[in-house]
């Protein structure tokens, strides 16, 4: 099999020097970079897209590339201390865009590791990718962030439609403050293209039922549904895959069930989540 052959990015964008590939998504690659006037180290992002992934994600190409630039403007939009803001946007030779962040060391993969509730295959992993939890002042203190980043955005009508660890970029390798990320999946306002028919948008264990069956009409409530399934994630290490098991906590236990209602309308707001997470007691 061919490998997929992408656009060549040059030692230099502008200001910023690029260092290094570290991760390589379905849609972008981002590099460590640093700012040579500022002497800060920096994230670039850049659009990439194989054809072989394409036929597997909900958008074709040009959708996709106008969502990375749109993303791109929005986040330069958004002042808040849980959204990662983008600093700039910029375009290849060839036109690929590509944008700049501010350089994150960890994402909350690193502090909960991978999610896997079959006892041999979590045994398989290398320790530190092991599934783990967290306490519950931790943990309340990484959904309140959340809650409040996802407020930010549910203000000017966006669901983010992808909430998981791996989208939630850490300032610190332990305890640091959260970040929200990656807008790829976000539904806004007066919609987009369509998505290719029965192609998932999101991430299937943090979904909410209705996002299932169309994400295309999706509210804030479905980004709700998935804080809760990741509060009960950090809490027991396990995803909360069949009946919902109690986590230990009381005042937690109502949190989450009232993140996961089944219907939309009876989960509370990131606002209201927020809220209550603040008056918990750990």
């Amino acid at each position: 099999m061919n490998e997929p052959v992408f656009p060549e990015v040059p030692p230099t964008l502008g200001v910023y020097a690029v260092e290094e590939l570290v991760v390589t998504s379905a849609f972008s690659r981002v590099f460590r970079g640093r700012d040579r006037l500022l002497g800060r180290p920096v994230a670039i992002k850049v659009f990439t897209l194989s054809e072989a992934k394409e036929e597997r994600l909900p958008y074709d190409r040009d959708e996709w590339r106008r969502r990375f630039v749109a993303e791109a403007r929005l986040l330069a939009q958004i002042d808040h201390p849980n959204v990662i803001r983008v600093d700039a946007l910029g375009y290849l030779a060839d036109g690929t865009p590509y944008m700049v962040m501010p350089w994150y060391v960890a994402n909350l993969r690193r502090e909960i590791g991978r999610d896997a509730n079959d006892p041999d295959r979590a045994a398989a992993l290398p320790e530190p990718e092991r599934p783990r939890s967290l306490t519950p002042d931790r943990t309340r203190s990484v959904i309140r962030q959340l809650c409040l980043g996802l407020a930010a955005l549910h203000a000017r009508n966006l669901v983010h439609r992808d909430v998981k660890p791996t989208n939630l970029l850490l300032t610190a390798r332990e305890n640091g403050d959260v970040r929200l990320c990656d807008l790829g999946f976000a539904r806004r306002p007066g919609g987009g293209a369509a998505s290719r028919a029965g192609v998932w948008i999101g991430t299937p264990n943090y979904c909410a039922p209705e996002q299932r069956e169309d994400a295309s009409r999706v509210t804030d409530r479905a980004d709700i549904y998935a804080v809760g399934v990741l509060a009960y994630r950090l809490l027991t290490g396990a995803l909360p895959v069949g009946a919902f098991a109690p986590v230990g906590h009381a005042g937690f236990d109502q949190i989450i069930r009232g993140a996961m209602a089944p219907r939309p309308a009876d989960r509370p707001t990131a606002v209201e989540l927020a809220a209550q997470l603040h008056r918990l007691q750990p």
